[in-house]
C-alpha cells in the first residue's frame, strides 16, 4: 500500500452522513407554525363564520408554499448530493462503491429534474420563473462540469478529478444551490405575505379578537425566521467545514494524528493507521508514546517525541532527525515529521497536529547515490575519485604526521585478449573475479580500487616501502595464479605492478600518482607481469617522466597550433622525370625555436599521439595542395605511422579530407615504414587497399630492414620502394651494400615498382644510382629540407584535439 491510501473500503464519513443543511430546523419551524395558523382559526371561527372561508383560502396558500418549499428543499437536496458523491467516488477504491455511488449520482440528477417538473406545474410568480430559467442554465453547467469530474474519477485521473471537484464543480453547484435558497426565500416571503394579508382581514373583522392572535403570528414568524436562517446558516457552516476537513485529511498523502493537551491520540488519518498499525477507533485515547514509537536510524536507541512532555508553542521541526517507527506489528518505516498547537478561538492551545511521512525510499536512494558516487558499479570496488580523496588524506597525514604510506598501480596483462576473444561480457567478468581475489592479500584498512578500464590502485595505510613490495608481489601472484574460464576457454593475465611510497617528501598526490603510473608502464616495458618499485635515482623513471614532459608539450603544440611543415624533394635520377616531395613536420618550441622530429617523434609514438599528428599533416598537405603554389611538384608525400596505419578512424578522415578538398589523389603519396607494413601486415593491407583505389600513391620507407621484406610484396600493393638509407649511404666502397641496392631495385622492376634511394649526400652516390638503374634519390646532398611555403603562404591548418594517452 503506497503512502497516502486509504484503508478503509467504504466512503469516508458513510455511517455518520449528516441530513441536508438546516432540514431539522426548518421541520421544527414548520410545524410550529402550523400550530400558530390552528390557534388563529379556532379564534376566528368562535365569532365569525365568514372567517370560515378567508381560513380555507389561507389554507390552500400554505400548502401551495408549502409544497413548493418541499420542492424546492428537495431539488437542493439532490444537488447537494451529487457534489457530496462526487467526493466520495474521488476517494474510493472498491469498484462495488463506486458503481453504487454512480447509480445514487444518477438518481440525484433525476431527483432534481422531477421536482423541477412538479413546480412547474404549481404556477410560478415573475421573479420565481425569473430565477428558475438561470437555475436551469447554472445547472446544465453543473452538470457538465461534475460529469467530467465523474469521467476523471472513472479514467483513474483522481488529481484532475479533486481539482476540477474543487475548482469547477463545488463552484457551479453552489451557484444553483444560491438560486434554490433564493427561490425558498420567495416561498418564505410569499407566506409571510399571505399571513399578513389574513391578519389585516382577520383585524379588519373583529379587531380587538385577533390583537393577540396577530401579534402572537407576527412574534411567531420573526422568531421562526430568524432562528430559521441562523440555523440553516450555522448547520451549512459547520457541514462544510466538516467536509472539508475529512476530505482533506483522508485525501493528503501524509500521514495525520491529532492529540489533546494530555498527549493522549483524538484523531488518525488512514494514512497514519497505515503507518503505525493503529486503527484510529483503537489508538483514540491512547498515550501518543505507545501509538508513534520512534528510535534513533542506525543505533536503534528508543526516542520520545517532544509532544508527548508539552503542546509546542508554535511549529516545531522534527527533533528527531534519522528517526524510524516502529509500527505495531513490527514494520519500520523511516520518518520525517513536524508538529503544530491546534488552538480555539481565544488563541488557547487545546491540542496538537503530528505530521509526518514515509521517506524510507528516499532515504534509501539517498544511500545508493552516496555509494555510486564513490563505488565502481562494475566491481563494487572504491572508484577513482574516492581513491584520490583517500590519497590525499594520505598524503596529509604523511605532511603532518610524517607517516610512511604507499601506493600500487596495477595494470592487467593480456586483458585485452580476453576481451577482443570473448567480447566485453567475458572481460566485466573477469574484472568482478579478479577483484575479490585482489583482496585477500590485503589488510583491513587498505584501499583497493578500480581506476578504470583494467587499472586498479592501491593505498596502504601505514606501510614501508620494503613491505608494499611484498603485498605488490602477493598480488601479482594472485593474479598469475588465477586461471578464467570462459564457455570452455581458460586464459590466463598477469599484472604490472608500479610501487610508490607516501612520504612527506612529495608534495601532491597528482605527483605521487603520476610516479606510481609510471613505474607500473616501467614494469609493462621491462616484460610484463612484474613489479617496479620507485627509489631514490630512478633513471628509468627519469627517461620516463621526460617522454611524459614530450607528451604533455606535443599535446600543448596541437591546441596552440605549433607544428609546421617542411619538405625535402626528391628528384629523379636521369634527367627528364617529374620532382617530388616528402612532407616532414617540425615542432615550433615555446620559445619560437625549430624542434627538429627525433626530439618528439619517439615520445608521440610510444604514448600514442602520432595518429593526431598525422591527421594534422594530412589537413596541412590537402590544403596546400589546393593553392597555386603546390603546382610546383608532381607528388606529395605523407609519413604514416603504424599506429595511424591500424587507426580505422584515421583512414575514415583521410577518405573524407581528400573528398572534402577536391585534391587530385594521386598527388598524394603516403610513406609507410616496412617495419610498420610488415608488423600490420592486415591493417596495412587494408588501409592501402582502400586509398589506392581513389588514386592514392604508396611507398614502401626504409626497405630492407625488416625481415622477409620481398616476401611481403606480393601482398602490399605499393608504387615506390624507398631503399633505406644504411645501404645507399657507403655503397660505394661496401659491395654488400651495393649489392642489396642493386638487388632491391633489381626486384622492384621486376614487380613494376619504382625505386627510391635515400641518403644521398654527394654526386658520386647519385652516378653509382644511375647505373644501377635506381630511378629516384633523396638526401641532404639533394636538397636540405625548407618550409612548405611560397611566397609567403604559409600550409598552416587548425589544430586536432589532442588524442588522450595513457598518463
Amino acid at each position: 500500500m503506497g503512502e497516502g491510501e486509504s484503508t478503509g473500503r467504504g466512503y469516508p464519513g458513510e455511517a455518520t452522513r449528516p441530513p441536508p443543511a438546516g432540514g431539522g430546523s426548518r421541520r421544527a419551524i414548520v410545524l410550529g407554525f402550523a400550530v400558530v395558523i390552528a390557534l388563529m382559526v379556532a379564534m376566528t371561527a368562535l365569532g365569525v363564520n365568514h372567517m370560515a372561508s378567508i381560513h380555507n383560502r389561507l389554507e390552500v396558500i400554505v400548502h401551495h408554499h408549502n409544497l413548493k418549499t418541499e420542492l424546492l428543499g428537495n431539488m437542493r437536496n439532490a444537488a447537494r448530493e451529487r457534489s457530496v458523491t462526487l467526493l466520495r467516488l474521488a476517494i474510493t477504491t472498491d469498484p462495488f462503491d463506486i458503481e453504487d455511488g454512480i447509480v445514487y449520482f444518477r438518481q440525484m440528477a433525476s431527483d432534481f429534474m422531477v421536482n423541477r417538473g412538479r413546480l412547474v406545474e404549481l404556477g410560478l410568480g415573475e421573479q420565481e420563473q425569473i430565477l428558475l430559467d438561470e437555475s436551469r442554465e447554472l445547472s446544465r453547467i453543473a452538470v457538465e462540469v461534475q460529469q467530467r469530474v465523474l469521467d476523471d474519477i472513472l479514467a483513474g485521473d483522481l488529481d484532475a478529478a479533486a481539482d476540477g471537484l474543487l475548482n469547477e464543480a463545488i463552484p457551479a453547484q453552489n451557484l444553483v444551490l444560491a438560486h434554490v435558497d433564493a427561490m425558498l426565500e420567495l416561498q418564505r416571503e410569499a407566506g409571510l405575505r399571505a399571513v399578513e394579508e389574513t391578519s389585516a382581514q382577520y383585524q379588519a373583522a373583529v379587531a380587538f379578537m385577533f390583537l393577540l392572535g396577530g401579534g402572537a403570528l407576527m412574534m411567531g414568524v420573526l422568531v421562526a425566521r430568524t432562528v430559521a436562517r441562523r440555523t440553516t446558516r450555522i448547520e451549512s457552516d459547520l457541514f462544510r467545514e466538516k467536509e472539508r476537513a475529512q476530505v482533506t485529511l483522508h485525501a493528503i498523502g501524509d500521514a495525520v494524528i491529532t492529540t489533546d493537551t494530555r498527549g493522549l491520540v483524538e484523531y488518525l488519518n488512514p494514512v497514519a493507521e497505515h503507518l503505525t498499525g493503529w486503527p484510529a477507533a483503537l489508538a483514540r485515547g491512547r498515550s501518543l508514546a505507545e501509538v508513534f514509537r520512534i528510535v534513533r536510524e542506525g543505533t536503534g536507541e528508543p526516542l520520545t517525541h517532544h509532544l508527548v512532555h508539552g503542546l509546542p508553542d508554535g511549529t516545531a521541526s522534527s527533533l528527531n532527525q534519522g528517526a524510524i517507527l516502529i509500527s505495531r506489528d513490527g514494520r519500520e518505516s523511516a520518518i520525517e515529521e513536524v508538529s503544530a498547537p491546534i488552538r480555539d478561538r481565544t488563541g488557547q492551545a487545546i491540542g496538537a497536529a503530528l505530521v509526518f511521512r514515509d521517506v524510507t525510499k528516499a532515504r534509501e536512494m539517498a544511500r545508493r547515490l552516496s555509494w555510486a558516487a564513490t563505488h565502481d558499479s562494475l566491481t563494487g570496488l572504491v572508484n577513482r575519485s574516492e581513491f584520490e580523496r583517500r590519497l590525499d588524506l594520505l598524503v596529509t597525514t604523511a605532511h603532518q604526521e610524517g607517516r610512511q604510506h604507499a601506493i600500487l598501480y596495477l595494470d592487467l596483462d593480456q586483458f585485452k585478449v580476453v576481451n577482443d576473444t570473448c567480447g566485453h561480457g567475458a572481460g566485466d567478468d573477469l574484472l568482478r573475479q579478479l577483484s575479490q581475489r585482489l583482496q585477500a592479500p590485503l589488510r583491513e584498512n587498505d584501499t583497493l580500487a578500480r581506476l578504470g578500464g583494467d587499472e586498479f590502485g592501491v593505498l596502504l595505510e601505514g606501510c614501508p616501502l620494503e613491505r608494499a613490495r611484498e603485498i605488490a608481489e602477493s598480488l601479482r601472484g594472485a593474479v598469475s595464479d588465477f586461471r578464467f574460464r570462459w564457455q570452455e576457454k581458460v586464459f590466463t593475465v598477469g599484472a604490472s605492478i608500479g610501487v610508490a611510497a607516501i612520504t612527506e617528501a612529495q608534495t601532491t598526490a597528482a605527483g605521487i600518482m603520476s610516479d606510481a603510473d609510471a613505474a607500473c608502464y616501467l614494469a609493462k616495458e621491462q616484460g610484463r607481469n612484474r613489479i617496479h618499485v620507485i627509489r631514490a635515482g630512478d633513471d628509468e623513471l627519469a627517461r620516463r617522466q621526460g617522454e611524459m614532459n614530450w607528451v604533455q608539450r606535443i599535446n600543448q603544440a596541437l591546441e596552440e597550433d605549433r607544428l609546421v611543415l617542411y619538405q625535402q624533394q626528391i628528384v629523379p635520377v636521369n634527367s627528364g622525370g617529374e620532382t617530388h616531395t616528402e612532407i616532414l613536420v617540425r615542432m615550433i618550441g615555446e620559445g619560437g625555436a625549430i624542434i627538429p622530429p627525433n626530439a618528439f617523434i619517439p615520445a608521440a609514438e610510444r604514448y600514442g599521439l602520432m595518429p593526431a599528428i598525422d591527421r594534422w599533416v594530412v589537413s596541412g598537405v590537402l590544403r596546400y595542395l589546393r593553392t597555386p603554389h603546390a603546382e610546383r611538384f608532381a607528388r606529395y608525400a605523407i609519413n604514416l605511422s603504424g599506429q595511424s596505419v591500424c587507426d580505422r578512424a584515421l583512414l575514415d578522415f583521410i577518405v573524407g579530407a581528400l573528398e572534402e578538398s577536391g585534391v587530385e589523389p594521386s598527388r598524394v603519396c603516403f610513406e609507410i615504414t616496412e617495419t610498420a607494413a610488415v608488423a600490420n601486415i592486415d591493417s596495412a593491407s587494408r588501409f592501402i587497399s582502400v586509398l589506392s583505389g581513389m588514386g592514392c600513391r604508396f611507398a614502401l620507407d626504409d626497405f630492407g630492414t625488416g625481415m622477409s621484406s620481398f616476401g611481403y610484396l606480393r601482398q602490399l600493393k605499393v608504387d615506390y620502394l624507398k631503399i633505406d638509407g644504411s645501404f645507399v649511404r657507403d655503397m660505394a666502397e661496401d659491395r654488400i651494400n651495393r649489392a642489396m641496392v642493386e638487388s632491391i631495385d633489381h626486384i622492384g622492376h621486376i614487380m613494376g615498382i619504382e625505386t627510391v634511394a635515400e641518403c644521398v649526400a654527394d654526386a658520386k652516390l647519385l652516378d653509382h644510382l644511375r647505373v644501377i638503374g635506381v630511378d629516384y634519390a633523396q638526401g641532404f646532398g639533394l636538397h636540405l629540407p625548407e618550409p612548405l611555403e611560397a611566397e609567403g603562404d604559409k600550409a598552416r591548418v587548425t589544430a586536432v584535439k589532442p588524442l588522450k594517452v595513457k598518463g
